[in-house]
This record gives C-alpha cells, sequence and structure tokens, in this order.
C-alpha cells in the first residue's frame, strides 16, 4: 500500500485518542463515591472513624493523605472478612486479564479489518485492553464462507441497520472500556494514571500492528469497492473512505479458488503440444476470468513488498508484537490485583463487564 494511505488516518487515529483519553483524565477528589456494594458503608467508616485523614486529605490531596485515609479504614473499622473479601475481589481481577485475553481480537484481525473499514477497526482496538498475538493464517487464508453473508450488499435498508448495530456497539464498548478505567481508578485503585495506561497501551499495541500490515504488504489494484476507478465509490478519497467504511456485506469468494484452477490449467497447457488447443484454453480461461473479476465484489489484493527497508520493517513490528501482549497481560495482572476497596460483587460485576467487550 502507498506510504501516503496511512498518512491520510491520522487525523482519524488522532481523533479517536482525544475523545477517549479525555474521559479517563478526568482526576477529580477521591473518596467521594465508591462501588456500589460498600458505598454507604465506606462512607459511614469515613465519617464516623476517619474524618480526622479525610480532612489532610482535602488540605493536600496530591500529598500522602490519601495512604492515610486507606490505613484507617483497614486498621480500624474494617473487620477481617471485609478485609478477607477485597482480597478476594482483587485476585479475581487480577486474573481477568488472563482469560480476557482469548477471547480478544488479535492484531492481524484489527489490521486486515483496519485496509477496509478503519474507523470500526480503531473502535474496536481501543475497546480491547488484552489483544492477542498476531496470526499470519488470518492474512494468507482464503475466506470459509461458502455462502454469501446476510445482508446481501443490494439490500440497503438491511444493510444501514447492520451498521447501525455495528458502530453503537463499537462505540458503546470503547465508551465502557474508558469508563471502568475511571471508576476503577477513583473507586478502588486511587490512582487514574496506572488504570489509563493500562486500558490504552492496548491501542498502541493495536496501531503497531496496523503498522505492520503496512510495513509487509501494499495494496495492489482492486476491485469493486477497493478499485480506485469505481464510480459508485466517488472520486475523491474521503468518498471511497465513506463508501468502504459502511458496507459491510461480505460474499462467497469463489475468485480466488478459480484463479488458482486456471493457472494450474494455464500450466498444463503451455507444455501441451498443441498450439491450438491451447489459445483455445487461454481464451475460455480469460474469458471465465472476467466473468469471475466482474462477480467479485469486495476483493482485496495485498502484495508483499520485496525492498529490504520495508522487510527490516516489517520484522522489528513482528518482533514487538511477539512479545507486547504478553507484556500488556503481565501489566494488567499486576494493576488490576491491586484493588483495595472493591467486594467480590461488585469484581464480578467489572469481569463481565471486559467480558462482554470482548465478546
Amino acid at each position: 500500500m502507498r506510504g501516503s494511505t496511512f498518512v491520510r488516518w491520522h487525523w482519524l487515529v488522532a481523533f479517536i485518542i482525544v475523545t477517549n483519553v479525555p474521559s479517563t483524565l478526568a482526576d477529580g477528589p477521591l473518596f467521594q463515591q465508591f462501588f456500589p456494594g460498600w458505598d454507604v458503608l465506606i462512607k459511614g467508616y469515613l465519617n464516623e472513624s476517619c474524618s480526622d485523614e479525610l480532612g489532610k486529605y482535602n488540605e493536600d490531596p496530591m500529598g500522602e493523605g490519601k495512604w492515610m485515609v486507606i490505613n484507617c479504614l483497614f486498621d480500624g473499622p474494617f473487620s477481617e472478612t471485609r478485609k478477607a473479601e477485597a482480597a478476594a475481589a482483587a485476585l479475581m481481577l487480577g486474573l481477568a486479564p488472563m482469560v480476557l485475553q482469548t477471547i480478544g481480537p488479535n492484531t492481524s484481525e484489527t489490521s486486515l479489518l483496519f485496509l477496509r473499514r478503519p474507523l470500526l477497526a480503531l473502535l474496536l482496538a481501543i475497546s480491547s485492553p488484552w489483544p492477542r498475538n498476531p496470526d499470519d493464517s488470518a492474512i494468507y487464508e482464503n475466506p470459509s464462507v461458502d455462502y454469501p453473508v446476510w445482508p446481501a450488499i443490494d439490500n440497503e435498508p438491511s444493510r444501514i441497520v447492520v451498521v447501525l448495530v455495528e458502530y453503537v456497539v463499537a462505540m458503546g464498548a470503547a465508551a465502557n472500556v474508558a469508563l471502568l478505567a475511571y471508576q476503577l481508578g477513583h473507586w478502588s485503585f486511587f490512582h487514574v494514571c496506572e488504570q489509563l495506561w493500562w486500558t490504552y497501551c492496548s491501542f498502541l499495541i493495536h496501531l503497531i500492528g496496523i503498522l505492520g500490515i503496512f510495513f509487509r504488504f501494499r495494496m495492489c489494484r482492486s476491485r469493486g469497492a477497493f478499485d480506485r476507478q469505481n464510480k459508485a465509490a466517488g472520486k475523491y478519497w474521503f468518498q471511497r473512505w465513506f463508501y468502504r467504511e459502511f458496507r459491510p456485506a461480505a460474499y462467497k469468494n469463489e475468485y480466488n479458488k478459480i484463479d488458482e484452477e486456471n493457472e494450474q490449467q494455464n500450466n498444463g497447457n503451455s507444455s501441451s503440444s498443441s498450439s491450438s488447443s491451447d489459445d483455445d484454453d487461454e481464451k475460455n480461461n480469460s474469458n471465465s476470468n472476467d466473468n469471475n473479476r466482474e462477480s467479485n465484489k469486495t476483493r482485496l489484493r495485498l502484495r508483499e513488498r520485496k525492498k529490504k527497508h520495508w522487510i527490516l520493517l516489517s520484522v522489528l513490528a513482528t518482533w514487538v508484537l511477539s512479545i507486547a501482549p504478553t507484556l500488556q497481560v503481565l501489566m494488567g495482572t499486576i494493576m488490576l490485583s491491586g484493588s483495595l476497596l472493591t467486594n467480590q460483587a461488585d469484581a464480578r460485576n467489572c469481569l463481565f463487564r471486559y467480558l462482554d467487550v470482548g465478546v
């Protein structure tokens, strides 16, 4: 793919970051609200037993006052049973990243989706703080569907409904992750920056995966919605992007299989001794190829780059992606296991909210 193609999307990447990060940077005073399970209980303890420590914290929110408040809660009114429940909730949250990574998208999937639908790919990347390692089979394998996936692209009302559902779900998932980072940072961990870094480091990992596929492949002349000369897609790049972004249909793709069969037939015909039969076969194969190209509406062609500097950049991106998801899970385990004032019911709710995002 041309280098200028990715540059066009810098505004889109910046927009996604700018609209999500401020929601988790709203660092206000702590100890004002907690998770519902212990909210009334902890507020009562603060007013009855830890009012002096809370007053010192309010005088100097950036100092060590918050730890004085936490020590007061654990040394005084908190019973051993509640301390054990808080520890069990912290263990549950700490194990969550390792479990949720198994259902999260890998960087190859989001990278391929970015080539077709960049906005949706970035929203899904933001809403998955647990990316999996890249899988080359997702890039090289042929589509496995044998029949067109509903809805057909010609069914305009159904297409609009599917597009709306996709983006509502994707934006809701991104908002849910940002809200969870805020709630965990303010209501349980009392340190927003760590949750922010863990939540959005995964987005950087997905961006490296997107760069990696640009380093490794370039987009060849494509057909249908990906053809630059397709009049239905529009003349300008923004029109073509809009045309591709909001077309969710998937089709039976027989072009690859038929093309391979035709190539094998052409190779066999070239070694044949009869030149007249070769000419007839080539004409037939050419006609069948033309028909298949016309019937294939969503073909996207990628070709591997051969220059050394692109290969080196691709190897570097692959190496980073081979270790970054594991480090992301490790960082999530360390951070989420630091939960302090959360009971098991609220920890399960947080886990299910992350699970809903992954699904």
